[in-house]
């Protein structure tokens, strides 16, 4: 509940407000499904329920299977605790924030070992010789169903403050996109079209520093040889999607997914235009082997959230309802803040 309370604090703080006037919110947050009648509070206290309990339930499994983490887990936590945690909040903030929350050192790097041992819990029942293993050849399949490649021009229709072109700056773009589309049609290969066209390609210039000119050309070579591999949610990276919601619009992920490897077709969104063209995506080994973790995780997802669902239908409890008054995001003082 601490953890879920700063972290909406953060949130509100960006919209100029104040955390303890918008605990009773219940309208729609962009990252919860939030609406009436529960409230933000309400939402936060749901979560760390939920949280809990897969808590619990890794660490009873973890044990019944008997478990043990390796050499390199036990790294990884240390590895945990000094850089996400004593480098952010310094050794006396760490302190301060173990014994707030009532945890021994040894208690703490415990609740940091939880996603390691839900990994080891995943290798058991999914991995190679398990007794639900997930096959290359199932994952190979799922990627070829569900993935697909495609490179772009895109052409803004709004100014980085989100206001909306004017009618000459608009004929502007517009008039770049019929002069790509004619490109195209011409027989200029896509890859030149994108140096010509799209925003998101970037002459590198003499004025630029040394770190824009490897950036800009790490990004620029992406965009002309690779493009983008994406799921039919959108997702082209599972860090970006997993920490800021970032996808590929729908109507783009609808409109690439309905073309044939080679066809190429223009895309209106509300911020600009895009034209995207699909390519093959087993060109390359790597582009599987990118996404095969995420590919994973999607053929075990559901039923290992089956197992979890399962467990908890068999388990006899009930919440103390006076401790989760104490804990209320009312009666807590932010705890997990940076140091100075």
């Amino acid at each position: 509940v601490q953890w879920m309370s700063d972290y909406y604090y953060a949130y509100v703080s960006t919209m100029a407000t104040q955390m303890n006037t918008q605990l009773n919110w219940t309208q729609m947050l962009s990252d919860t499904s939030l609406t009436a009648p529960n409230t933000l509070s309400q939402h936060i206290i749901n979560t760390a329920k939920e949280q809990y309990m897969m808590y619990l339930y890794i660490e009873t499994t973890f044990d019944a299977l008997g478990l043990t983490l390796t050499a390199e887990d036990e790294k990884e936590i240390n590895r945990i605790i000094q850089e996400d945690w004593v480098a952010v909040y310094g050794n006396d903030g760490f302190n301060t924030i173990r014994q707030t929350l009532g945890l021994t050192y040894d208690e703490f790097r415990n609740l940091m070992a939880c996603n390691l041992k839900s990994e080891r819990i995943v290798d058991y029942y999914y991995g190679e010789g398990g007794p639900h293993a997930v096959t290359e050849g199932e994952m190979k399949e799922y990627y070829d169903n569900n993935y697909v490649r495609f490179k772009y021009v895109v052409l803004m229709t709004q100014d980085s403050d989100g206001n909306k072109y004017n009618e000459t700056k608009m004929a502007e773009v517009e008039a770049n996109r019929d002069a790509a589309l004619a490109a195209l049609e011409a027989g200029t290969s896509f890859e030149d079209v994108i140096k010509q066209y799209s925003e998101d390609y970037h002459e590198i210039t003499d004025e630029m520093s040394v770190s824009e000119k490897e950036s800009y050309a790490v990004q620029n070579a992406s965009l002309v040889d690779d493009g983008l591999v994406i799921n039919d949610n959108g997702v082209f990276s599972q860090k970006l999607a997993t920490y800021y919601n970032i996808t590929v619009d729908g109507d783009i992920v609808d409109k690439v997914f309905s073309l044939k490897d080679g066809e190429y077709a223009v895309v209106t969104i509300d911020d600009s235009i895009w034209i995207v063209k699909r390519y093959s995506h087993n060109e390359k080994e790597s582009y599987f082997t990118d996404v095969k973790d995420a590919v994973f995780q999607a053929l075990y997802a559901d039923d290992f959230a089956a197992k979890h669902t399962e467990w908890i239908s068999r388990l006899n409890y009930s919440y103390n309802e006076a401790v989760i008054e104490a804990y209320k995001p009312e009666n807590l003082a932010d705890l997990f803040k940076f140091s100075e």
